[in-house]
């Protein structure tokens, strides 16, 4: 196998495998903000300035003591599976960071595409800004706005990820009849469009629920329902409209694909049955912190999802059935 083959591989490997890390991330922000460990470490990037976390009072340093993001009226709090799970996940960040800079590096001797390249480096200026930003979300008190900055900084990973694996390949589109459909076009786009609308809506309740949470002390969940405003009952019969596209985009975008590519067109409709269902739970359920994270996750995958999807149905090399460019 040529040493170019194999160094390709590599770089995909690498790209695949920082994507994976990144919703694997998503995730366990999901646990620190559903549980409040989010000011576990009331700074950054040390933990009550060590570089290893505290796990009693007695290790915590004096200064930290009367610290505004660690106590209340002169009582520090303090709670060590709080502040070890929000510091495994920076340091899950941190890996992050250095497996994309990691793929970053290898796109200079594995791929021609420059635009895969382009992408590479992307997520690498992206991550960096999302290092500090990360900073700024814990010297703002965890404010919502913040927060959901944070996550879009997330998604734009993602996509980027996605973007530099997409152009590392050759990726010849044949003609088919089906390309010619005059409806395929818009229902996508229209569908991706529909898809962040909705992403953002659940941000705007995410962040309603952090109140509540901050308010209530992460208890009585059940309430929270009856104290959101409009957002969620738009957003709840929104996922309903968009499942419907979902599936209509699937019947249309399936004719166009290889056999062995049907499962980009399959792969929305079935996260957006698993965020339907995480969503019903949460609402008539209270609430329940394990459920929170994947509701999340599935939120994040989906816009993932059609990204891919667009990107293998309108933005291939096209070719003609002789195989012609």
């Amino acid at each position: 196998m040529p040493d170019s083959v194999i160094s390709l591989r590599t770089y995909r490997r690498s790209v695949r495998t920082s994507f994976f890390l990144v919703l694997f991330l998503v995730l366990i922000g999901g646990v620190v903000r559903s549980t409040g460990a989010g000011l576990g470490c009331p700074d950054w990037p040390k933990c009550f300035g060590l570089w290893i976390p505290p796990t009693s009072i007695s290790e915590i340093p004096v200064k930290f003591w009367d610290h505004p993001l660690s106590s209340v009226n002169g009582k520090i709090i303090f709670n060590p599976v709080k502040t070890w799970t929000e510091y495994l996940n920076r340091l899950l960040g941190v890996l992050i960071g250095f497996a994309i800079l990691i793929q970053a590096v290898l796109s200079l001797f594995s791929v021609k595409n420059g635009r895969s390249r382009f992408f590479g480096f992307l997520s690498l200026l992206l991550v960096i800004f999302q290092g500090w930003l990360g900073a700024r979300v814990v010297s703002t008190d965890l404010k919502p706005l913040v927060i959901s900055l944070h996550l879009l900084v997330a998604l734009l990973i993602g996509l980027s990820l996605l973007a530099a694996l997409f152009y590392s390949a050759d990726n010849p589109k044949r003609d088919s009849p089906y390309i010619s459909s005059r409806f395929l076009k818009p229902l996508v786009f229209g569908t991706s469009f529909f898809l962040l609308i909705q992403f953002f809506l659940g941000t705007e309740v995410r962040s309603q629920v952090d109140v509540l949470f901050r308010e209530f002390d992460f208890g009585l969940r059940e309430a929270y329902a009856e104290k959101l405003d409009w957002k969620l009952p738009v957003h709840r019969s929104f996922s309903l409209l968009i499942m419907l596209f979902l599936f209509m985009q699937f019947r249309l975008a399936g004719k166009m694909l290889d056999l062995d590519e049907i499962w980009c067109a399959g792969l929305p409709p079935v996260i957006v049955v698993l965020l339907v269902l995480s969503g019903i739970t949460l609402v008539y359920l209270g609430f329940p912190a394990f459920v929170q994270p994947f509701h999340l996750l599935f939120g994040f995958s989906i816009i993932c999802a059609q990204f891919w999807l667009c990107l293998h149905l309108f933005f291939r090399v096209k070719v003609s059935v002789n195989g012609a460019v």
